[in-house]
């Protein structure tokens, strides 16, 4: 028999619980053991929830998953931060394994918690933090034992995702977009964290580290997000011929390496302009291997739960090693020198606003104090450092992709 303890029972802990009452007897036929679910943490005994589950396995106290002997994984689905450190590092010190979803506290805390699973010989799995329930992690961690990767770029974040979509596809103006996405619950109530870049900068912090083997912290990379496109910028760049994406990449360059998630401009046709909705897609470019590709679900309670119990099967077979993905190599920030092409718009456009002609390639709009032109070829820290002389001036800044 093996014991898990769940730490949080929302749509993705309900997820694992209906998964693991529909599949039990398979489950026992591949694995040799049965799993059960000894204990749920909550934060009401009583709520009314979905998921039918015996009164006698909810607990308020986490000390009753996490000091419990005979609880041998810890799946951790929570989305605290802080609290979710303590109940892992416990758990670690307890020689239990842990499996959690939640990208907040394994991008905040990767280094020490990836040492401390390494110290204890237990496992520290994550697969469904980054990209839901698409399968990248492991081909990550497969792929870095004898390739050398280059380039990582995704749509990472559903919600993104899914409002640019909708304002591309339909025509619809962000706001009302946004309304519908929390109703749908692809969106938070508070839905700065997604649309703001940080959700996906989080995910690009654990896909950069594992694939390049140096710690690429939060600090490390440019954030961007959506929240600044207006149906103006969808409508001006569809008519030239191109989609606007969240798109988080990190890349091998001379001397070290840059890491950035921005708004791009994908051409009609590309890649990353196929991936619609609240789809994700995640991209790997190796020495060896070439391109490749993943694409699926970014997130929901069924693929995001799958990806979980992938993780507790492989805990239980030992399928993986228990390694720290960090492999001791120092490399340099180059963000400075990322440049481009870019589409700009700028509101409450005015003569006192003087734009260099060298960054003008093309003017695309000037109507109604709004003023959007291609630039040529020119360092993003430039452009940044030009357009915060002008902080009252608000602005969309999309990368062009060729």
């Amino acid at each position: 028999m093996i014991n898990i303890g769940l730490l949080g029972f929302g749509t993705v802990g309900q997820g694992v619980y209906r998964i693991l009452q529909d599949k039990g007897e398979e489950l026992v036929a591949l694995l040799g053991t049965e799993i059960e679910i000894k204990s749920i943490l909550v934060r009401d005994l009583y709520k009314e929830r979905k998921t039918e589950v015996p009164l006698s396995k909810l607990t308020l106290n986490p000390e009753d998953i996490v000091g419990d002997d005979d609880i041998d994984i810890v799946v951790e689905v929570t989305g605290d931060v802080d609290l979710s450190y303590r109940y892992i590092s416990k758990a670690f010190d307890r020689g239990k394994h842990v499996v959690t979803a939640n990208k907040a506290v394994v991008s905040a805390y990767f280094e020490e918690l990836s040492h401390l699973a390494e110290e204890n010989d237990v496992y520290f799995l994550y697969e469904a933090s980054v990209a839901g329930g698409i399968p990248i992690l492991k081909p990550l961690k497969d792929q870095i034992r004898a390739n050398s990767i280059s380039k990582v770029q995704g749509i990472l974040n559903g919600t993104c995702n899914y409002i640019l979509t909708r304002m591309t596809d339909e025509g619809l103006a962000y706001d009302d977009i946004l309304k519908e996405a929390q109703n749908l619950g692809y969106a938070e109530a508070d839905p700065s964290s997604d649309v703001e870049g940080i959700d996906t900068m989080r995910k690009l912090r654990i896909l950069s580290t594992m694939a390049l083997g140096a710690s690429v912290t939060e600090d490390d990379i440019i954030c961007d997000g959506i929240d600044s496109i207006s149906g103006l910028d969808i409508g001006l760049l569809k008519e030239m011929g191109r989609k606007a994406k969240l798109i988080a990449e990190v890349r091998i360059v001379e001397g070290g390496y840059q890491a950035i998630v921005q708004p791009k401009a994908v051409p009609f046709g590309s890649y990353f302009s196929g991936v619609n909705g609240a789809e994700n897609s995640v991209s790997i470019v190796g020495k060896y291997s070439g391109v490749l590709g993943f694409q699926g679900p970014g997130a929901g309670m069924y693929p995001t739960a799958n990806a979980i119990l992938t993780d507790v099967i492989d805990c239980i077979l030992e399928t993986q090693k228990k390694v720290n993905p960090l492999r001791g190599k120092r490399l340099e920030n180059k963000n400075e020198d990322i440049s481009g092409n870019y589409y700009l718009r700028i509101s409450d456009y005015d003569e006192t606003m003087e734009i260099p002609e060298k960054y003008i390639k093309e003017i695309i709009h000037d109507k109604g104090g709004e003023f959007a032109f291609i630039t040529e070829k020119v360092k993003l820290h430039d452009l940044l450092y030009k357009l915060a002389e002008h902080e009252d001036k608000p602005f969309s800044l999309i990368a062009l992709v060729e």
